[in-house]
């Protein structure tokens, strides 16, 4: 009969003990308390108040400042860790704010974050914290929301940064909205609408397409977010002849309103 070499049976023995003290060492990163990450890496970040638990499991109450107040929420996490086999960190969400309920999927890679089936609903009240507006009493239902964002860094001739992947949808059913301009309040019903997410690439930019639609699907006119987070919105006559104001006369799917604006300019005005 082969006789076995001595070494044979020590070579197992050697590569065992390996991926042993390597686990180890990963699920020691794992019990690691959150709170002494955050201080670590993070210690001067005014977003998040407090966090408890490790990077396996653990929460945190956040904090973000719009209009005269904040808006204040907690964010419960559970890591997936064969996204490492992916090259990414990724982890299961849910998000509260007073009413406010989303949960889904984060992954963060090197040079891209991504969001994978948020659903849930925001609460009219987190709208009302955010935008100086009188909206009605009705949340946003949000149905397996995708989005896949390309950052700066990680730009390259061949890949612009931007959302390069799309999905799900935004559905609201609308209600008497009040929005204040040049020291007035104009006001507006919006009907129930629906609001379709796609990625698209136009001028060489990828862009994030928020497609506005009526329970007939018909066009009440669209939203562009780009890599450099610069908002375009264009709605429609369809959408305007809902404003007891509004006086203007053209064919229902012409885009009448055209904006270009900074992402978060305006929000909170007083």
């Amino acid at each position: 009969m082969p006789q076995v070499s001595a070494s044979s049976h020590k070579r197992p023995r050697k590569l065992w003990w390996l991926v042993g003290l390597v686990l180890f060492a990963l699920f020691a990163v794992l019990q690691m308390p959150a709170a002494w990450v955050l201080n670590k890496y993070a210690p001067d970040t005014p977003y998040v108040q407090h966090v408890s638990g490790n990077l396996w499991q653990g929460s945190a109450i956040w904090q973000m400042p719009v209009a005269a107040s904040s808006l204040t929420g907690t964010a419960d996490w559970s890591w997936q860790p064969w996204q490492l086999l992916l090259g990414k960190l990724g982890a299961k969400v849910e998000i509260q704010s007073e009413q406010t309920r989303l949960h889904g999927q984060v992954k963060i890679g090197w040079h891209s974050w991504q969001v994978d089936n948020m659903s849930g609903k925001i609460a009219p009240s987190t709208l009302a914290s955010i935008i100086d507006w009188q909206l009605p009493n009705t949340p946003i239902q949000v149905n397996n929301v995708s989005l896949k964002r390309q950052t700066d860094s990680g730009a390259t001739s061949a890949k612009a940064a931007g959302f390069s992947q799309a999905d799900g949808q935004l559905m609201w059913v609308g209600g008497e909205v009040g929005y204040p301009s040049g020291g007035k309040v104009f006001y507006i019903t919006m009907p129930a609408l629906r609001a379709e997410l796609s990625a698209e690439q136009k001028n060489n930019k990828n862009l994030l397409h928020i497609n506005l639609l009526n329970q007939q699907d018909k066009r009440l006119g669209d939203l562009y977010i780009d890599g450099d987070n610069m908002l375009d919105v264009s709605l429609t006559q369809r959408l305007l002849e809902n404003m007891p104001d509004y006086k203007g006369q053209a064919p229902q799917d012409t885009p009448v309103v055209s904006v270009r604006q900074p992402l978060l300019a305006g929000l909170g005005a007083q």
